[in-house]
């Protein structure tokens, strides 16, 4: 009886390792075609970005220059306005999409926050330099809204090839991770 556990065992392990093998073989060459589409999608929306993230330092350096540097706004925006420099600087052939979507969102998130703060405070408001610095900002050419559509359904049919239960493993296991949607522009006052 031992013996016939020990055959049923080394079987089951057997087909499991089939099974997971089969499993990476069947589902990573699309998970990889996927992630490729995205990453080349967020080819052409780097260098207008970095041009917006270019002036958004201008509006951290306004808000420096108006005695603004210890509020939380300020800190947040410079600590990631240096986290996307380094991930530009680091060249067209060393890019890490997933890292430079997802600093994007932060970004214009902190651009927001800084217009709610600007709007709030009556003092910022009749600041000029900051209210040249902001239109710069708001000046500043966007991705066509195109580029980035077509960047966000890359991601969504990426997510999609993610999300079943088996793709979810493999993608876990070969390190595939999420990819987030880019959100650009302005939305409040």
């Amino acid at each position: 009886m031992g013996r016939r556990v020990r055959w049923l065992v080394i079987g089951a392990a057997a087909l499991a390792i089939a099974g997971a093998v089969a499993a990476v073989v069947l589902i990573e060459p699309d998970l990889s075609d996927a992630r490729d589409r995205v990453d080349h999608r967020w080819t052409p929306l780097r260098e207008p970005l970095d041009a917006r993230y270019q002036a958004l330092g201008g509006v951290a350096t306004a808000l420096h220059d108006a005695g603004e540097g210890d509020r939380a706004v300020t800190t947040d925006l410079d600590s990631v306005l240096a986290r996307w420099s380094k991930l530009a600087l680091r060249g067209p052939t060393h890019t890490d999409p997933a890292r430079e979507a997802a600093t994007a969102n932060e970004l214009e998130a902190l651009a927001r926050r800084v217009r709610a703060n600007i709007a709030g405070s009556d003092r910022l408001t009749a600041n000029t330099a900051l209210g040249a610095a902001m239109g710069a900002f708001d000046q500043a050419v966007p991705p066509a809204p195109r580029a980035i559509e077509a960047y966000n359904r890359a991601v969504r049919q990426y997510e999609h090839e993610r999300s079943g239960t088996i793709n979810r493993l493999v993608a876990a296991a070969l390190g595939y991770d999420a990819r987030t949607l880019l959100v650009v522009g302005r939305l409040g006052p």
